[in-house]
């Protein structure tokens, strides 16, 4: 549970076993249709029959698969998303103009199915870059998600978005709301996928999130934009981006509270418990790291902006030479400091504090004595935090990375391209 600052009145909870479906008028059905090999389920849908308000934030990969580009035109000419199509197992990026032709064909598919514009549609796909998806198959796993849809099935759903991973990603929570005049409480719930090539921007990622609130289309591009330039574009995991990531937010309105500007009585709640899912689900990706033993956060604090603090940050996350110290258990400092050397960023090396939990383990630069015993008691945790403390301004930042393991080599060099 999280409390809002400055009313105790309000507060959002983390709903039990919640999904992307714990929010009111929203349902969604997974089956396996034959994308992938095997029997697991490999394409869902996520619908709700409610006018709803959607905003989505894309991978700034130059080859962008077709589901982004065709994602990015439907929104451009409706925000009115009531279903999005999911399948998993190949990604129908570089695959020209057929790619986009079948990425059209499947909205059509999924508007005769479910009996709606093919304008409320949006479709995302992840998996091996280059094959074309069979349409065939497309078509029956659509119809038969169209014809289950159910409220349990954000469960599913989450598990049919996954490729590599290890585990589902899924959480839900609920902002109480005390005025009687309201049709409900705030709730807000998400699934996500990825494990690795995750990084800034977006990478091999996909996140699909749901909220029951009546919101503008400014208001709620700004919050997911902010919000997934605090979660999703500050972990990493192997620094590599790929071509298909999307985060997704489609809110129907169904509780009857709406957020038309900051101002509005329920706009912080709401922004709170946004940034809560998105985070949780940003962690959960790095957690399920691809061979990750470790999951670090590293805070770099005062800086001179955000911006130098971020790349610091970023540039110790994606250290090679960092991330397998970490994963030997290894607490070589001196790794941090090359990879905060190496940045552009405004740094003074004879200023720079580096801490492991709450031991200082470097000062002004140089190394200091310091309780190695209780330092190594942090470094063999699974979960790791380490602090940089810049010493020339008053900006900070937070990244999320993991070690860098035996497996991520063999499950990377095994997985078919």
């Amino acid at each position: 549970m999280s409390n809002n600052k400055g009313n105790s009145r309000k507060y959002f909870e983390i709903i039990p076993h919640g999904t992307i479906t714990s929010v009111p008028e929203f349902y969604a059905a997974s089956c396996h249709c034959g994308v992938k090999k095997g029997k697991k389920d490999d394409i869902c849908v996520i619908y709700t029959p409610l006018k709803t308000c959607c905003s989505g934030v894309f991978t700034t990969n130059k080859f962008l698969a077709a589901p982004v580009i065709i994602c990015k035109e439907q929104l451009n000419n409706s925000r009115n998303i009531k279903a999005i199509v999911i399948n998993s197992g190949i990604a129908n990026a570089c695959t020209g103009k057929k790619g986009n032709i079948n990425a059209k064909k499947t909205i059509e598919l999924a508007a005769k199915y479910l009996n709606i514009k093919k304008g409320n549609i949006l479709i995302s796909s992840t998996g091996i870059i280059g094959h074309q998806l069979p349409m065939e198959k497309i078509k029956n796993g659509i119809k038969y998600c169209s014809k289950n849809l159910n409220r349990d099935g954000g469960h599913n759903a989450a598990k049919a978005i996954l490729t590599t991973d290890k585990v589902k990603k899924e959480i839900a929570v609920e902002v109480k709301i005390n005025d009687n005049h309201k049709s409900g409480n705030i709730i807000i719930g998400g699934i996500a996928k990825g494990s690795g090539m995750i990084a800034p921007n977006m990478a091999t990622m996909l996140c699909f999130v749901s909220a029951n609130v009546k919101i503008s289309r400014n208001v709620l591009d700004g919050l997911l934009e902010e919000g997934v330039e605090k979660s999703f574009n500050s972990i990493t995991i192997d620094g590599c981006q790929s071509t298909n990531d999307m985060v997704i937010i489609q809110t129907n309105g169904q509780s009857g509270i709406e957020i038309n500007n900051k101002y509005d009585k329920y706009f912080n709640e709401f922004r709170n418990a946004l940034f809560f899912i998105l985070k949780s689900l940003a962690k959960k990706l790095v957690k399920d790291g691809e061979g990750a033993t470790k999951l670090i956060e590293i805070s770099v604090i005062g800086a001179r902006s955000k911006i130098d603090a971020k790349e610091v940050g970023m540039k110790i996350a994606n250290s090679i030479l960092f991330k397998t110290a970490i994963f030997g258990e290894d607490l070589n400092w001196g790794r941090i400091a090359a990879a905060i050397g190496s940045s552009d960023c405004s740094v003074n090396s004879d200023k720079v504090d580096l801490y492991i939990g709450d031991t200082l383990i470097s000062k002004s630069g140089k190394e200091i004595n310091f309780n190695k015993k209780h330092a190594d008691k942090f470094i063999k945790k699974d979960e790791i935090k380490f602090t940089i403390d810049l010493n020339i301004g008053e900006k900070e930042c937070k990244i999320w990375t993991t070690d860098l393991s035996y497996d991520y080599i063999k499950i990377n060099s095994l997985y078919r391209s």
